[in-house]
């Protein structure tokens, strides 16, 4: 089968959406399916000026030919410089989804007399979602939409998309008083219609699958529209014997965070715990290593409450590694909203997949998952008090850092076997209708 993936993220970026579908499409070629693929440059790691963007030409299409992350035709679009702020990265996502629809729609090069037989347009850049129904019905194709997560719900929560990011800026308060809200509700139900209408899902999560199914009931096209449950188990970057914590520390516990410092977090509510043990005469070491908007407002909250956190940049392998080495537990931290309940963040499969204790500030599935294969200990979202509680109760009887192997074992299955046979049950269903 001709397989085209829509994305607005792809390797050599090592982010999760680039490692997942550098991990599923090597699945897909495997199995003897051609792939090809729409995507950006890379340039979310990196902040172009725009003078140094126009003189690159990053506006403009071109093609790749990349054999080393197993795509073997790359379709470069433009795109415009991405940023943190909420605007910016609106403004990033639809220039590239006109640039992905232009290609589309021109069909430059090498798409001139290209017909896949299945489109998969990977989201979480929300744009998406669109570009790949309107692909498919230029190219007279199905597709599949595969949805990282709880989109469309997390934009119910846009009025608290800032909230761990400290005061709101001018262009925030100007922007909240109609703009948002009338985006939102346009993106919501382009959302919604693109799902809808689609010829299969992909998730991430159990929950967001059962919802989504229960949400399209009613429709005639929906009823048979296949889910398929696939979970960020791409292989780690990470040595599990070299990562493996044999001794902890005493006295004290010492947490590493990596990931990112973002909206969905709230690190706030980690800091404040520290200083609530720091104020019961205990030593928490917090670590952050990662980048995100929140981490301004971190900095700031840490000197203001006088507690020990170090904060790092985002590491390759081989330094998060050494980081690994240093935590008696890692961190994974959600905020409340209802939306995250049917998210699962990847790095929840990393750390089970090391057998690094972990320390969850979450609910529904993640906190299901963690307490179920014995991986950690899981406490309500936005309850400092009981962040601060579990950590010092980690050190008066460190015992409860040691985890089992189950959590582990769960997450080689999951890679290995039911991975691989959702990901080929819904493609092979198509290519069954072909012929």
């Amino acid at each position: 089968m001709n397989i085209l993936i829509i994305s607005q993220y792809w390797a050599p970026e090592n982010g999760v959406p680039q490692r997942r579908w550098s991990w599923l499409t090597g699945i897909l070629e495997e199995q003897g399916h051609s792939v090809t693929v729409i995507a950006p440059p890379p340039h979310y790691n990196r902040s172009p000026s725009l003078s140094e963007w126009w003189k690159s030409g990053s506006f403009r299409a071109r093609t790749e030919h990349d054999t080393s992350n197993q795509v073997e035709t790359v379709v470069r679009t433009g795109f415009f410089p991405a940023g943190r702020s909420l605007t910016q990265r609106i403004l990033n996502q639809a220039a590239v989804a006109a640039a992905a629809l232009w290609v589309i729609i021109k069909r430059p090069g090498i798409l001139r007399n290209y017909q896949p037989d299945l489109i998969i347009g990977s989201v979480p850049a929300l744009p998406t979602a669109v570009v790949t129904y309107l692909a498919s019905k230029r190219f007279k194709a199905p597709y599949v939409i595969d949805l990282r997560d709880a989109w469309p719900d997390l934009i119910s929560e846009h009025e608290r998309w800032n909230s761990g990011l400290g005061d709101p800026s001018f262009r925030e308060k100007v922007l909240s008083r109609g703009p948002v809200q009338v985006l939102g509700l346009v993106t919501k139900w382009a959302m919604n219609y693109s799902l809808r209408e689609s010829d299969g899902l992909i998730v991430t999560s159990s929950r967001l699958g059962n919802s989504l199914k229960e949400r399209f009931r009613g429709y005639r096209k929906s009823a048979d529209t296949p889910v398929s449950v696939i979970r960020n188990v791409f292989p780690p970057e990470i040595n599990l014997g070299v990562a493996a914590h044999e001794e902890h520390s005493t006295n004290c516990l010492n947490v590493l965070y990596a990931g990112t410092l973002g909206r969905a977090q709230n690190l706030t509510n980690a800091i404040r715990a520290v200083a609530l043990a720091q104020n019961q005469g205990y030593q928490v070491n917090l670590r952050f290593v990662g980048a995100g908007a929140a981490r301004k407002e971190l900095v700031r909250l840490a000197k203001d409450l006088d507690v020990k956190v170090e904060f790092s940049s985002k590491l390759a392998a081989d330094g998060l590694t050494e980081q690994y080495k240093w935590a008696d537990t890692a961190l994974v931290h959600l905020t409340d909203w209802p939306a995250l309940e049917q998210a699962v963040p990847s790095k929840t499969f990393e750390l089970m997949n090391l057998g690094i204790h972990i320390s969850a500030v979450a609910a529904g599935e993640t906190k299901e998952l963690i307490e179920s294969l014995e991986a950690g200990h899981v406490v309500p979202p936005e309850s400092p008090d009981a962040l601060a509680q579990l950590w010092t109760k980690l050190i008066d009887e460190p015992r409860f850092l040691d985890v089992s192997t189950v959590g582990s074992k769960w997450v080689d299955k999951e890679r290995s076997k039911v991975a691989p046979r959702e990901l080929l049950r819904i493609v092979e269903r198509f290519e069954i209708d072909r012929l």
